[in-house]
């Protein structure tokens, strides 16, 4: 029983990071291609001070006869960490939005480079026993808005935007506890000129725990900078293989 609350706990938090995360993968620029991001909530009073986050690219050759890359989401907290770190997902060079909609899915694997407990990865049997055991399940997607083009002005740069309805909804159901149903519900600025396409994103998340709906959350991230850098990437270890006890005694 432990481990099962343990599992909701760990999986809540897992819903908003993969649909903001999934808003990048489509149409992923070249190796090299960075860009920094401001992500926080705006409901609380006064707003929670934005955090940082990095997004870049790097070659990852061959995946059974497919080209794949790293996109890597740096620094963050995964499955329940108390340490932030890069996060590496392997993908498919020419991940397209369906795909990407399922990213934990989509990966041929997940690494996580934890600076102090060492660095661990999933397979994608990995992700789906631990889908299972929780009765963890998603659908998201991601559809273009009617409205017209839409000028976005960030620091001293203007972008010309298209906008799509982000909609997400994730159900966690495993045996002995109560069911929750996470929903999510935004709105996505793109310009594709920029190396991942997204500008600006805000949507809300409300947590469903049987019957008893939680408050509304309000969150959104923005564009800070990018760039390309030609350099190659460093390796990284890729550590132990997932447990589910090394995550429940070595967080």
């Amino acid at each position: 029983m432990r481990i099962l609350w343990w599992l909701i706990a760990v999986l809540t938090a897992i819903p908003s990071a993969q649909a903001q995360w999934n808003i990048f993968a489509e149409n992923l620029p070249p190796p090299g291609s960075w860009a920094t991001y401001a992500i926080g909530r705006t409901d609380l009073n006064p707003p929670e001070q934005p955090s940082e986050i990095k997004l870049s690219v790097a070659e990852a050759g061959d995946v059974n006869g497919h080209p794949h890359v790293w996109l890597t989401v740096e620094p963050v907290r995964w499955l329940g960490s108390s340490n932030k770190a890069p996060l590496h997902f392997l993908v498919p060079k020419d991940i397209d939005r369906e795909r990407a909609s399922k990213l934990l899915q989509t990966s041929a694997e997940i690494v996580f480079s934890d600076p102090i407990k060492g660095s661990w990865y999933m397979l994608p049997e990995d992700v789906a026993s631990l889908s299972q055991t929780a009765g963890y399940s998603t659908q998201s997607s991601l559809v273009p808005d009617k409205h017209p083009k839409e000028k976005i002005k960030l620091g001293n740069k203007t972008y010309s935007c298209y906008r799509l309805k982000m909609e997400s909804v994730t159900v966690i159901d495993p045996p002995f506890v109560k069911k929750q149903t996470i929903n999510m519900q935004g709105t996505v600025w793109r310009d594709d000129s920029t190396p991942f396409g997204v500008v600006q994103a805000k949507w809300s998340e409300q947590t469903i725990k049987g019957d008893t709906a939680n408050g509304v959350q309000e969150k959104t991230i923005y564009l800070l900078n990018y760039g390309i850098d030609k350099t190659p990437a460093p390796p990284f270890e890729h550590g132990e293989r997932y447990t589910i006890f090394r995550l429940l005694f070595n967080r």
